[in-house]
């Protein structure tokens, strides 16, 4: 038996469109029960686009984040809309992330937060220190040799002592160097600021 809701959208999300769907997904003042029938529709997309929301409610995220698979985990935790104990990070990127090259942009994604400042949740994510260290010794040769990439493990707000040291004491990649030798000069000399930003707050806290 369908379930009945107080919401006449909600109760019509199974007549919508999809484009309809999309549309109430994407709204940040769509009513909580249809977030909660569109977490539970059919329309793919659409419940994509309601993992995004920055307003999306507790039950429809709860609702996403039990689905199979790891594409609405991956935004869920990016935004830092789904918060878990440490040791479950760890557990969720072992199980759905480590070593599978299909999902590295996801990982990246749910792991390391938002790319870009005006994308919901950048500084939203909660990937513990350690977390990030191991994502980092996993990387593969290619991940290594993109600036952009590395650049994101030093913006996070839970980057590690020792993982910017490494950041910032990294050598240029062989295939690197033809053109790419100054963004990596870059890349390191930021890595040492954050090494600094981080002892500088740790002797502070130690006080």
């Amino acid at each position: 038996m369908a379930q009945v809701y107080t919401s006449n959208y909600a109760n019509n999300v199974p007549n919508m469109s999809n484009s309809e769907l999309v549309g109430m997904a994407k709204n940040r003042y769509t009513d909580a029960e249809t977030m909660e029938a569109i977490s539970k529709g059919y329309y793919r997309l659409a419940k994509e686009y309601l993992a995004e929301n920055p307003n999306i409610t507790p039950a429809a995220a709860k609702e996403l984040w039990n689905h199979r698979g790891y594409v609405f985990k991956s935004v869920l935790l990016g935004n830092g809309t789904i918060k878990l104990k440490k040791k479950e990070y760890t557990e969720v990127y072992r199980k759905y992330f480590k070593n599978n090259r299909r999902s590295q942009w996801r990982m990246m994604q749910a792991f390391l937060g938002s790319r870009y400042y005006w994308q919901p949740g950048k500084d939203q994510n909660n990937t513990p220190g350690e977390l990030l260290e191991e994502i980092f010794d996993d990387l593969g040769e290619e991940e290594m040799d993109r600036t952009y990439t590395l650049r994101r493990f030093i913006q996070h707000k839970n980057c590690p002592l020792n993982l910017a040291l490494k950041i910032g004491t990294i050598k240029t990649p062989e295939n690197a160097r033809r053109y790419y030798t100054e963004e990596f000069e870059r890349l390191r000399n930021d890595a040492m600021l954050k090494v600094a930003e981080i002892t500088k707050r740790e002797s502070a806290d130690s006080r």
